[in-house]
Formats: structure tokens, C-alpha cells, sequence
């Protein structure tokens, strides 16, 4: 069998979090047994979306639910739903909208440029509102218009309670919300209070808090914008053709799913907090180092795992600690933030923290 070292390709421990091009997350033997049942058999693939996405509706509790090629995808497929609905002419004629509702306003202060690329290419036409550092509800409500096919909310960069006046303001107007929630599992309260909240379509990422396939998305929403999704994307002779979800990725997200449900937060919580701590205590009294863990509400974005935060001092040491600390035995990748390095437990596997925790600190004090 071809390894990653074959290709000269060298592994490391993750402690930078939930990152695509780090690979995500590490799946679960759960969701590994599922897609490996799911290789050894032909089904037909429709027939499995559909059921598929009824199942994951039940088990989570919304009225629609769709597997989707990854969170980009995801987006893609549900600007494409707004613009077309059910309507199986307006679904051959993309990204040709000429005359039709085919505007969506989108802020400016998320870089996922992908995201506005993606909208694009279904034949939306993008209203950009706010600025790359901010954006009010006001200015998203107000840069509706009568051809607005749909309003984007990135959650994270905007919030919830900004969320809640968009989809007010938008509702009134009789316009969809679509959000992308992408890193936001958990909590898992998202996979329901969106939605709830009257979003249109929510999409999240299957590989990353999931910790379902990386190439797999999550599009949960009202039936009636689910099934346009599902009508837009592969196998369907549609725009969302080329963003193909195997039979083996829908059975590894359901079975992610049901995994996923059946944990706890409270427990999450614990975990990560723990092995945040671990590392601020391995860091304790080195010289010009101070590390210090944050949870909910105490970091610059609304993030759900405790992280561990080593604010360093000295001009260009936060990129060699980073370098040295992959290049090192073993490799571990850590982020860099504005005053220094973060460690993100949620990517950490067991016991993991203790070797991350010797190597900052023989970094550290080398």
C-alpha cells in the first residue's frame, strides 16, 4: 500500500483546528465503518439522497436535510435553489438569469472569496454591503431590492443576534436567508436554532466539528429550498453536476450524524479545556511567555472550543516557534494569532496534547 511517506509527504499532529487545507478533521471508526459498507455494494444514488436526507431530517429535527460535495458546494447549491425553486426549466437554464429575481446580498467582512465566486456561477448577481471590517443589519436589510433572490449571512463573522434582524428585515420583505455555518458544530443547538430561527437553508461542514468526510456538506432547511438543492446538484444533469457526493461520503456523514448527536457539549467542553490546560501548564515561567486558555465569549469570534493562547514576546518569534515546531519530532502544526501562537484542542487526538506540550516547551526554552 502507498503511504503519505512514500510520497515524501510527512504527517503531523493538527493543533491548529478545523482547517481545510490541513485536512479538517480525523474521522471516527464509526463513520469509517459506514463508508466502507457503503463501497462493497451499488445502489441507486438518488434514491440514496433522498432517503438519506428524510433520515438525517427525522434525527436531527428540521424539515429538510440534504448531503452536499463539502460547505462550499453547499452554498453554491442553496444560492442555486433560490434562484431557480422546483422549477425544472429554470434549473436547465442556469447560470442564465435575465430577468429573473437573481440578486444576493452578501457583506463584505468574510474573505471566502469562493463563496461570492460560487453565487456567481449559478448567474446571481452579488450586492455587496458593509465593509471588510464591518457590517450592520441595517446596511444588509436595506441593500434588498425587488430582484434579491436571497440574503447570505456568514455566521461567525456576523452574529446571531445579527442573524435574527436580517431574517426579520428579509422575512418582511418576503426574501430566503441562506447562512453558512460552516465551522459552527458544535454547538450542536445549530443543527436546529438556525433554522428555527426561520433561516431558509443552513449549511455546514461535514468535515470539520462533524468530523465526517472532508469532501461532504450538511444543508439543512425548509423542504420545500432543500429539494430545490437536491433537484440542483449531482446526479442530476444541473449546474451542481461536477460537485459529485459518493455513496460512501452519504453514508459516512449519516453515520458522523448519528454519532455526533448522541455526544454531549458539556463533554467537549471538558475534554478540550483539559488538553488546553495542559499545554499553559507545560508553559508555566518560561521567560517571556505567557500562555492563558480562553473559552465561549472570551475569544475574538464566537468560537465553541477552549483554546490554549501563548502570547510571545520579541519581534519574528511567534513564525520561528511555528517553524520550528513543524519541522520538528514529532511535526505539530499550531496557528499563529496577532499576539503569538494558539493551540486548538478540537483537532488534538487523545493524549496528543501532552507530546504538543513538550515540544513548545523544548521550542520554547531552546
Amino acid at each position: 500500500m502507498v503511504t503519505y511517506e512514500d510520497f515524501g509527504i510527512r504527517p503531523f499532529i493538527n493543533a491548529s483546528g478545523t482547517i481545510t487545507t490541513l485536512g479538517g478533521s480525523l474521522m471516527p471508526p464509526e463513520t469509517l465503518a459506514a463508508m466502507r459498507g457503503a463501497a462493497g455494494a451499488f445502489v441507486d444514488l438518488n434514491d440514496l439522497l433522498v432517503r438519506a436526507g428524510d433520515y438525517l431530517a427525522r434525527r436531527i429535527g428540521v424539515e429538510g436535510a440534504f448531503v452536499s460535495c463539502g460547505a462550499a458546494s453547499g452554498m453554491q447549491l442553496a444560492a442555486a435553489a433560490c434562484l431557480t425553486g422546483t422549477d425544472a426549466e429554470r434549473i436547465r437554464r442556469l447560470p442564465h438569469t435575465e430577468g429573473w429575481k437573481n440578486e444576493f446580498v452578501i457583506s463584505m467582512v468574510d474573505s471566502h472569496t469562493y463563496i461570492h465566486q460560487g453565487i456567481e456561477i449559478c448567474g446571481g448577481k452579488l450586492v455587496r454591503v458593509g465593509s471588510k471590517t464591518e457590517v450592520i443589519a441595517a446596511d444588509i436589510v436595506d441593500g434588498i431590492g425587488e430582484k434579491t433572490a436571497a440574503v447570505v449571512h456568514f455566521l461567525g463573522r456576523q452574529t446571531r443576534a445579527q442573524l435574527q434582524e436580517v431574517i426579520a428585515g428579509a422575512g418582511a420583505r418576503g426574501v430566503p436567508v441562506i447562512v453558512d455555518a460552516a465551522a459552527q458544530l458544535p454547538p450542536r443547538s445549530n443543527l436546529t436554532e438556525l433554522t428555527g430561527m426561520g433561516a431558509s437553508l443552513v449549511v455546514f461542514s461535514g468535515g470539520k466539528g462533524l468530523r465526517g468526510p472532508q469532501n461532504s456538506g450538511l444543508v439543512l432547511g425548509k423542504k420545500a429550498f432543500v429539494e430545490a438543492v437536491r433537484l440542483n446538484s449531482s446526479p442530476h444533469s444541473a449546474i451542481g453536476r461536477g460537485m459529485k457526493v459518493g455513496k460512501e461520503e452519504i453514508m459516512g456523514l449519516v453515520a458522523t450524524v448519528d454519532r455526533f448527536l448522541a455526544g454531549n457539549d458539556a463533554e467537549d467542553r471538558v475534554m478540550w479545556e483539559r488538553q488546553a490546560g495542559c499545554v499553559v501548564q507545560a508553559l508555566g515561567g518560561i521567560p517571556g511567555v505567557r500562555a492563558y486558555v480562553l473559552g465561549e465569549g472570551q475569544q475574538a469570534a464566537p468560537d465553541f472550543a477552549p483554546r490554549a493562547y501563548v502570547d510571545l514576546e520579541g519581534a519574528g518569534r511567534a513564525e520561528a516557534v511555528i517553524r520550528a515546531m513543524r519541522e520538528g519530532d514529532p511535526s505539530v502544526v499550531v496557528r499563529r494569532v496577532s499576539k503569538g501562537i494558539v493551540v486548538d484542542p478540537m483537532t488534538l487526538m487523545p493524549g496528543e496534547e501532552q507530546a504538543v506540550a513538550r515540544r513548545l516547551k523544548e521550542v520554547l526554552t531552546s
